[in-house]
């Protein structure tokens, strides 16, 4: 649908907005709109392999796709055959789903001096789509929630927060993982303001109050508290609360190693934020219409189609109704209304417009005839916002 009268709108004098509503979904009303990343890569994979040899690929390409689906899914037991035996069906013909894949050598480490070797695949996003939708598990999209994190690392009764410029065993462990289940992660500065802020006993002790009005300055999604240490029979034990959407869930892990309770903090955190923010797609496809107020020509208007068309499995956006300051739109979109507002709930392009309530008591009214009918040619939105300048 093409509509002439768009240039026309939008070479009228506008007025200009006395302001606008930033999206607050921070658990702790934060006055700014929070962060989110767009996760690259995220059906790639590469695993080490120790020769070209036929069998080790097709070992290393099931390995790989195991990680993508995971990743993709946000379910660390999406191949468990009893519970989904088509996927662990699919895991042993991954082969066909990948498009590419090449051999790449790595450099000596200190541990292994010999030239080390990788395969990295690549597999196609719509096979793997289709697969997860058809048996009703949810798809994470690149659009996801950032996790402040708070670490606090106990050393024989020395202990150290982990901040962005550390460079150690925990740093490294959780970074890998991080990249491996798609989570956008964020270390704290550690600057003046932090350390006056929140001390590591704060972290320590978990003390909720503090440890959150130290994050707001960082907008975050969600935070993550971890605390680990390792006893005098060489264990180690971690210890972690996950802050989001107003909830919190605490959980102890016990390990053999540093890396055996730094995985399990990302590993949940993945699952809980997939559980909110990962769609499991029906099979007919969503209709929403989402009304974008503070339009003020003709640039803010394509700002805000590209925007809508890059929302995650977004597959139509029209317009369906213009006005001299806004526009509705029909998004196609599985998972309908409920995919649109998560999604845009991470951008920093549009803001929710609260809803403006009157008493009933209010209003006048005589009799029946004199309530308002509601005109029959209006389109009546199922989500509105306003365009962020």
């Amino acid at each position: 649908m093409h509509f002439p009268v768009v240039q026309h709108l939008f070479n009228r004098n506008w007025a200009r907005p006395t302001g606008f509503y930033l999206v607050t979904l921070f658990l702790f009303a934060l006055a700014g709109p929070v962060m989110a990343d767009e996760v690259a890569n995220l059906y790639e994979a590469s695993v080490p392999v120790a020769n070209q040899d036929k069998d080790n690929r097709a070992d290393a390409i099931r390995t790989a796709f195991t990680q993508v689906l995971i990743r993709v899914s946000g379910r660390s037991d999406i191949t468990d055959a009893q519970q989904f035996p088509a996927i662990a069906q699919a895991v042993q013909t991954a082969t066909r789903f990948a498009q590419q894949y090449r051999y790449i050598k790595t450099e000596p480490t200190p541990d292994n001096q010999e030239p080390g070797l990788v395969l990295w695949v690549r597999f196609d996003e719509t096979a793997l789509g289709n697969l997860l939708r058809n048996n009703q598990l949810p798809v994470w999209g690149t659009t996801r929630p950032a996790t402040l994190l708070w670490l606090a690392v106990d050393n024989r009764g020395r202990r150290e927060l982990l901040g962005a410029d550390s460079r150690n065993a925990a740093y490294s462990i959780l970074e890998d993982r991080a990249k491996l289940r798609g989570v956008p992660l964020r270390l704290p500065l550690l600057d003046l303001t932090d350390r006056t802020n929140l001390h590591v006993s704060d972290v320590w002790g978990n003390f909720e109050s503090s440890i959150l009005r130290a994050s707001q300055r960082y907008q975050t999604e969600a935070v993550l508290v971890g605390r680990v240490f390792q006893s005098y029979g060489d264990n180690w034990t971690g210890r972690w609360s996950l802050y989001v959407e107003s909830g919190r869930e605490d959980w102890t892990v016990n390990g053999s190693s540093l890396a055996d309770v730094l995985t399990p903090g990302i590993d949940k955190t993945a699952q809980s934020l997939a559980l909110r923010y990962a769609q499991v797609y029906q099979v007919d496809t969503g209709k929403v219409l989402v009304e974008v107020k503070a339009i003020k020509g003709l640039a803010d208007y394509n700002r805000v189609v590209k925007y809508l068309q890059s929302i995650s499995h977004v597959t139509a956006v029209q317009p369906v109704e213009l006005a001299a300051e806004s526009a509705v739109f029909q998004l196609t979109i599985p998972g309908g209304r409920l995919a649109v507002a998560r999604a845009v709930s991470l951008s920093r392009v549009l803001a929710t417009v609260p809803v403006e309530s009157v008493p009933v008591a209010s209003i006048p009214v005589a009799n029946a005839q004199d309530v308002p009918k509601p005109d029959p040619g209006k389109v009546t939105p199922d989500l509105i916002y306003r365009l962020v300048p």
